[in-house]
């Protein structure tokens, strides 16, 4: 049974970003119980390197059976370690499946890890890097992957190519101060509900589109921009931001607007935009909305400035599509709210979008997809949405609820169909999105302070 308090379900929902040497001490030192590491989907990499001494307590405390923890992903030697049985002898005797020095696979293998394995393939319950570790392990075969569990050939070597894509993660004092005179883009939310797939999508789409141009002063933010956008166009998505507040990304999006005035002349007129993209920790957002300012008090220096700036607050559909979280997570948006208001931060806010990401679950078609996301900001997060429009009406500010999708994702990391031309979610929701941007921002319509020149 797994009785995780709300402040461990922050932690536990990104388990598996956080080192064996963390996960040992969040046993050891905060209580937290195996079968909550299980039940929230902690790889077998890291399952199988845990303490052996921990995973004897605990498994005797908590009652776990061998079966349980077989069918996590432990490795059957481990297993008779913990229980204290001897691993069955190496036999060399002949191989039954063996025909002219080629092996062929069994239909079963027998062996309840493998089995186990295959079918959380199939049901796609398992990760890409637990495929990857199986392969490694021997525990998979490529052949199993084509026959038992039905993969082709392109989503079998895109397993095995699979690199993480993490940021290392710093403490928010080392970062290079945020520069002045740029238009700073928060994108905030609780986690997993897709801030940095949001972001990558994004930095993918302005690329394709030949206006995202990097600045190089920031090495950190170079990274973080190549690790988002270049891995998202391969298919592959990051991982919870592990920064103990943010990482953030410095790029200036240039593009030009063509117009014709009443007499038939044409004009083009130039833009460049400074951005600073600031992707915040949902385990700090969690923290914020618990503790209040104490907990931003620390980061206030760091994000006051006076630049513009435009809000994204990420609503993760798939965990809460019949508001059963809306209480809690609304609750923590408002808090949270309130401090950036203290801060100052909504007096020079053009924008606050709300985000509802995973919006291919909607229930209705794709061209009622906007009305939708309306209708259910509405119903479940009514108070928050009160809120901004009283914060609205106070500073004017624009405020859009918006449906957000990237298409299907697969094996926990890998997006199934990462071309634009075929998967239309990566086309029309970043357009979309940006084209709201730059209708309610101030900066990008107006030539303050040299921004643009005709």
């Amino acid at each position: 049974m797994c009785n995780a308090s709300p402040q461990q379900k922050a932690v536990l929902n990104s388990i598996n970003s956080y080192s064996v040497t963390e996960i040992n001490n969040f046993i050891k030192l905060h209580g937290f119980e195996l079968n909550c590491l299980i039940k929230y989907g902690l790889s077998a990499e890291k399952l199988n390197e845990i303490d052996i001494e921990l995973l004897k307590r605990q498994t005797t405390e908590e009652q776990i059976s061998e079966t349980a923890l077989i069918g996590a992903g432990m490795h059957q030697s481990k297993v008779n370690e913990i229980f204290g049985k001897q691993d069955a002898p190496v036999i060399d005797e002949f191989d039954p499946w063996r025909e002219e020095e080629e092996v062929k696979e069994p239909i079963f293998t027998g062996n309840p890890l493998t089995e186990d394995l295959i079918q959380r393939t199939i049901e796609k319950r398992v990760s890409v890097m637990d495929l990857q570790d199986a392969l490694l392990n021997g525990d998979l075969t490529e052949g199993m992957l084509k026959d038992r569990c039905f993969l082709d050939d392109k989503m079998i070597q895109r397993i095995k190519d699979y690199r993480i894509q993490q940021m290392t993660a710093i403490d928010f004092e080392k970062l290079p101060p945020l520069k002045k005179d740029r238009t700073d883009f928060y994108f905030l939310g609780m986690p997993s509900a897709g801030k940095s797939c949001l972001i990558a999508s994004l930095l993918s789409h302005w690329m394709r589109a030949g206006i995202c141009n990097p600045e190089v002063t920031n090495q950190r933010s170079v990274e973080y921009l190549r690790m988002l956008g270049g891995g998202f166009s391969r298919g592959i998505l990051p991982l919870n931001n592990p920064n103990l507040f943010i990482d953030y990304i410095e790029l200036t999006l240039n593009f030009k607007e063509e117009s014709t005035n009443w007499l038939g002349k044409k004009s083009i007129r130039q833009y460049e935009i400074p951005v600073n993209i600031l992707d915040m920790a949902g385990e700090k957002f969690g923290k914020v909305a618990e503790r209040g300012k104490e907990e931003f008090h620390k980061h206030k220096l760091y994000l006051e400035n006076d630049n513009t700036k435009a809000l994204f607050f990420v609503l993760d559909y798939s965990v809460d599509n019949d508001g059963r979280d809306a209480f809690e997570q609304s609750l923590a948006l408002q808090v949270v709210l309130n401090n950036l208001n203290d801060m100052g931060i909504l007096e020079n806010t053009d924008g606050i979008y709300l985000i509802v990401t995973k919006s291919d679950m909607f229930p209705v078609p794709f061209d009622q997809y906007a009305e939708y996301a309306k209708d259910y900001v509405s119903k479940y997060y009514g108070s928050f949405k009160n809120r901004l429009e009283q914060l609205e009406s106070d500073y004017g500010f624009a405020m859009e609820v918006m449906p957000y999708s990237i298409g299907d994702c697969t094996f926990s990391q890998l997006l199934v169909d990462y071309n634009p031309e075929s998967n239309k979610n990566l086309r029309i929701f970043p357009d979309r999105l940006h084209e709201r941007i730059l209708q309610h921002t101030a900066r990008y319509k107006k030539g303050l302070r040299g921004l643009f020149s005709n």
